[in-house]
């Protein structure tokens, strides 16, 4: 069976909500060149919803091209059409492993591990981000591992199930129908539909966490002054030092998360803090002046483009 005359499909790779994730290959090309179609249907079934969703695929598209084109860690988009009322997007296959089955199939990462992997895919983040977009669904499944290099591939941005969630209202305006994001992963102010940069961020850090421990955030206790989750127990072999750059990652409020990816790069980039030199009784000690109370901006993604 061929899609859009041109595209055979070899094995279902994985279904959902939204549609079908398929392995193809390419018939139009020498080489037939393998890729990835993902298969989506529109929530609604509705003539006028199908004509708004069309226009918003279109447009999503095209950001997918640009992020793939401009990051080696973002799959490459090839195409994208309709078809019998579905939408189809046509991208880069990578062979890899989700961080999920890495976790189901080694067990827990050191922190070694999980800082080399931070390290490695915060920058494709500040590349997304610098485009005004937020992912919205980071998760351990939508983080591959590319067997080739060992490099973490950021996959299934979110806009595009925005996009196939649109409906209309009694009042004939479009409105999106569904939040998304993934229960546990995702932050307070992501749940009530106002993402932010630093809502990727929340995400990043439990996957982080869950990398280490082995838990799903809602396998985590949570304290019931701050909603901050409690998960240092479940990673006694941790340092401090990285454990507090993963607990200021995912703190419940925004704004008192890091603003912004780099600034969680240079935290992990810090040298831990070491003990305090002693100091002669000659010399009266040093006050250390309060902090500056960082006050943090939450940033939206960019109107009237909707974000990932």
């Amino acid at each position: 069976m061929l899609q859009n005359n041109r595209y055979r499909i070899i094995r279902t790779l994985g279904s959902g909500g939204f549609g079908e994730t398929f392995l193809a290959e390419d018939s139009q090309i020498p080489s037939l060149r393998r890729c990835v179609i993902k298969q989506l249907k529109p929530i609604q079934n509705n003539p006028q919803i199908y004509e708004l969703v069309q226009q918003r695929f279109r447009r999503e598209a095209a950001i997918l091209e640009e992020l793939g084109d401009g990051s080696s860690q973002i799959p490459r988009l090839y195409a994208y059409f309709s078809e019998n009322s579905l939408f189809y997007l046509v991208q880069e296959y990578i062979e890899g492993q989700t961080l999920t089955a890495k976790i189901q199939q080694q067990g827990f990462m050191s922190e070694h591990s999980v800082k080399e992997l931070l390290n490695n895919i915060l920058p494709v983040f500040d590349y997304v981000h610098s485009k005004g977009i937020v992912h919205r669904d980071i998760k351990p499944d939508n983080i591959l591992i590319r067997f080739a290099d060992g490099k973490p591939i950021l996959i299934d941005f979110g806009a595009v199930k925005e996009t196939l969630g649109t409906m209309l209202t009694p009042s004939g305006n479009s409105a999106n129908s569904i939040v998304i994001g993934t229960p546990g992963f995702m932050s307070s102010e992501q749940s009530v539909g106002r993402p932010m940069f630093a809502s990727d961020i929340y995400s990043l850090g439990l996957t982080a966490i869950y990398l280490l421990t082995g838990k799903l955030p809602q396998e985590l206790g949570s304290d019931p002054a701050t909603g901050n989750i409690l998960w240092r127990q479940f990673a006694t072999n941790v340092s401090p030092s990285f454990a507090a750059v993963l607990d200021k990652a995912i703190q419940f409020n925004a704004g008192d998360r890091y603003a912004r990816v780099r600034e969680m790069v240079e935290a992990l980039q810090s040298p831990a803090p070491s003990a305090s030199p002693t100091i002669p009784d000659t010399q009266p000690p040093t006050i250390p002046s309060p902090p500056t109370p960082q006050q943090t901006i939450p940033v939206s993604p960019r109107s009237p483009q909707p974000s990932h």
